[in-house]
């Protein structure tokens, strides 16, 4: 087996490097749609796209075509005609490709679609009615434990291992009744579906996993929540305070607010 050659701390890479946009993967139209193979092939053409620049491959519109074959795909990547075939049908559905034939025997003038950029408002707006939606379902389910626990006083103390158990109060997070009843008797259940819910997002788009939920709500979401309310705080004084004062008075606040939140 060959010595395998590391970078180094003093080294740069030299490397020529097809570009990939990361959108292919975090954006909810593409990342499912596309296979990796049809990710791959649209950054090859991207590559190919700055070339047909160069050479002024373009229509009487000025849009940019390109030449690009099944068969160069199929060579470059190493798959089957069925599997090239199924990227450009893939490509062509999300709108990232679109050919022109130019009669038999000819090969098509592919034109490269821009990708889309989620609407950041919209992705806002799912977020805060994902969440909201969740916290409700947190507060039943807190409900529910609360009272099961109540009525089975006499099992939680003959049974160590119902104790012990853990329950999901969301779909990432879960706690110990004792867990639980520590929190509750700390920050009231509202907070503490809140505190969940946080930990539960940060969960699902991290893919982070902890040995204890309970730990880490310890450790940082109760601290990353109690500064997201005195954020909101803030900002409802400054959203009363523009109603009441002239733009030089709200800009001094402002700055008043912004130290004190430091």
């Amino acid at each position: 087996m060959e010595n395998i050659e590391l970078f180094k701390i003093n080294e740069t890479q030299t490397f020529r490097f097809y570009q990939m946009p990361k959108e292919l993967f975090t954006n909810p139209y593409y990342k499912d749609k596309l296979s990796i193979e049809a990710k791959v092939t649209y950054s090859l053409l991207l590559d190919r796209l700055e070339l047909s620049r160069i050479n002024k491959w373009f229509n009487e519109n000025g849009e940019i075509y390109l030449i690009y074959t099944r068969k160069e795909l199929i060579k470059e990547l190493k798959v089957g005609n069925a599997t090239a075939c199924k990227i450009f049908t893939e490509l062509s559905k999300c709108n990232l490709i679109k050919e022109e034939r130019l009669g038999q025997g000819l090969p098509n003038r592919i034109y490269i679609g821009k990708i889309k950029s989620e609407n950041i408002e919209k992705v806002k707006s799912k977020i805060f009615r994902s969440s909201e939606e969740e916290f409700q379902e947190v507060l039943v389910r807190i409900s529910r434990s609360s009272i099961q626990n109540t009525n089975d006083t006499e099992l939680n103390n003959t049974n160590n291992s119902y104790i012990d158990s853990k329950t999901f109060f969301a779909e990432k997070v879960s706690l110990g009744n004792e867990e639980l009843n520590n929190l509750l008797s700390q920050y009231g259940k509202e907070k503490t579906a809140k505190i969940i819910v946080t930990l539960d997002l940060y969960k699902k788009s991290t893919g982070k996993e902890y040995a204890s939920d309970y730990n880490a709500i310890l450790n940082w979401v109760v601290n990353k929540v109690e500064r997201d309310e005195k954020k909101q705080l803030i900002e409802n004084k400054r959203k009363h305070t523009y109603q009441n004062y002239s733009q030089r008075e709200y800009d001094d606040l402002e700055n008043f607010y912004d130290i004190g939140g430091n």
